[in-house]
């Protein structure tokens, strides 16, 4: 008898599993569909609230001894040493390609946007008003010391000092604005690559031939580009989770969206999904 027991017991918790899989699936899909076909209770609204600057941020600089006791000039000079990109991003261009793929991303769910231009105008944020604050925008550069270094096989130590620059957009946002609204966190990155041949060897230090990946102020457009994108796509997995959750009253699983096709094209575990989303800030 525990052997039949067994066996019928493995069938049936692939049919509750598939039950539930596809019962997320159909809220899923049916919740974005509703507004693709225009149907009389899509009554959602999803207000926005872009990002009016961009602050700079040289992190490099935390690293300089006596950077603030230093006179304005000499800051100044450390400062142009220390920065590539910052200094050559024009703000407008910078928000206007954040905010545009941000906007156009979104509205590929058909959901109707309302922008709101005065955080302060926000509204509360309820079941048929869904609010979205990106609060805070900040570009940072800093240089990283790197060491390329290897032993030879009678033991002898070598190494190779330099520094490779790195380019991170950092995101704080809310999806309310009471004054317990939960503050989340999204970022995106690039980093310069290094390639080094060693031509000649002494005095513990190689000496080497190298080539750099350089990355510039495009590539600060591109980034901004790229987070504004993805954040709108975190955003509608986020919504749909929620909406989810609030019909069955739990998640198993965690949808991912492809905004190219406005569909829900794979799926995670929960708990991974929501650590792979916004972060919230502690």
């Amino acid at each position: 008898m525990k052997k039949t027991a067994h066996i019928l017991f493995y069938p049936l918790l692939i049919v509750l599993a598939l039950s539930s899989c596809s019962s997320e699936t159909y809220y899923a899909s049916s919740y974005l569909y509703k507004f693709q076909r225009g149907s009389d209770d899509a009554t959602e609204r999803i207000y926005v609230s872009l990002p009016k600057e961009v602050i700079h941020t040289n992190s490099s600089l935390n690293d300089i001894p006596g950077f603030m006791l230093m006179s304005e000039h000499e800051q100044d000079s450390v400062i142009a040493s220390k920065t590539a990109i910052l200094d050559k991003v024009d703000d407008n261009i910078f928000l206007s390609q954040f905010n545009s793929y941000f906007l156009y991303t979104l509205s590929r769910a058909n959901i109707p946007i309302v922008l709101v231009d005065d955080v302060s105008q926000l509204p509360k944020a309820d079941d048929q008003h869904l609010v979205v604050d990106l609060a805070q925008l900040e570009l940072e550069e800093y240089l990283e010391p790197q060491r390329s270094d290897f032993s030879t096989r009678k033991g002898y130590y070598y190494y190779y000092d330099y520094e490779l620059r790195h380019l991170n957009l950092n995101l704080w946002l809310r999806f309310d604005v009471s004054d317990s609204a939960e503050v989340f966190f999204v970022g995106d990155g690039m980093d310069e690559n290094f390639h080094g041949t060693v031509v000649s060897l002494g005095d513990g230090t190689a000496k080497m031939k190298v080539d750099y990946e350089h990355i510039d102020v495009n590539h600060a457009y591109s980034l901004a580009r790229q987070l504004g994108s993805h954040c709108a796509t975190l955003y509608v997995e986020r919504l749909v989770t929620n909406y989810i959750r609030s019909m069955k009253g739990s998640n198993v699983h965690y949808f991912i969206y492809n905004p190219s096709y406005n569909y829900f094209d794979d799926m995670i575990w929960y708990e991974e999904g929501m650590r792979e989303s916004f972060m919230p800030v502690k």
